[in-house]
């Protein structure tokens, strides 16, 4: 019988999420995630880096273009190998921080969503939702529904399939995204989710 592999070592998703990850995404992605890594400090980003290949290794350590297409299996990697070493038990925590940052650094002045941002109407960036996921990935989409003043549902389809952990990177990414826009007591529930067995993703963001 094989010895069993260490806890930090991120095997277990090379079959599964290789699999489901056959879909491309833009750079602006690969660059905040990375730029969350590396925020970690330079000790901990090499930890990450050097797990992945030799491939995702060199595309990560090389200039990633901000229009440019990648394989989304890079980006899976990437991030549940981050989970791996640097969620210190707390994966939960990490993948809503990861989420929390890519929208502060893509919705930042300096980012190519900012367009999407408008003070004090988190309607006006939800609403963009589907044009923003469409435009940085080739599979899925999503849907934005207005259910009150202060309430919107996202829903999220998909022909490949999830980890629940991949929602939670969303469910950080809406809650910054609403909080930039001017929205307070900001809440995202993800009421269904793909990983679980619903047909779709459904998350339904409330503040005040």
């Amino acid at each position: 019988m094989a010895a069993p592999q260490p806890a930090l070592t991120p095997a277990p998703m090379a079959s599964r999420e290789l699999a489901r990850a056959t879909g491309k995404v833009k750079g602006t992605l690969l660059i905040a995630r990375m730029k969350y890594v590396r925020a970690r400090g330079d000790v901990d980003a090499e930890r990450v880096l050097k797990r992945l290949s030799a491939e995702d290794q060199a595309l990560l350590r090389g200039t990633l273009l901000p229009s440019s297409w990648y394989p989304g299996g890079a980006l899976i990697r990437l991030e549940m190998t981050a989970a791996a070493i640097l969620s210190k038990g707390d994966r939960r925590m990490l993948f809503l921080e990861m989420g929390r940052f890519t929208a502060n650094t893509n919705l930042s002045p300096a980012g190519m969503q900012r367009p999407f941002l408008r003070e004090a109407d988190p309607h006006f960036l939800l609403a963009n939702v589907p044009r923003i996921y469409s435009s940085q990935h080739s599979t899925g989409h999503r849907t934005y529904e207005k259910i009150g003043p202060l309430a919107a549902v996202i829903r999220h389809f998909d022909p490949e399939e999830v980890d629940p952990d991949d929602c939670l990177t969303t469910v950080g990414w809406l809650e910054r995204a609403v909080e930039l826009s001017g929205g307070r007591g900001t809440i995202v529930d993800e009421v269904a989710c793909r990983g679980r067995g619903a047909p779709h993703c459904e998350f339904r963001i409330t503040w005040t």
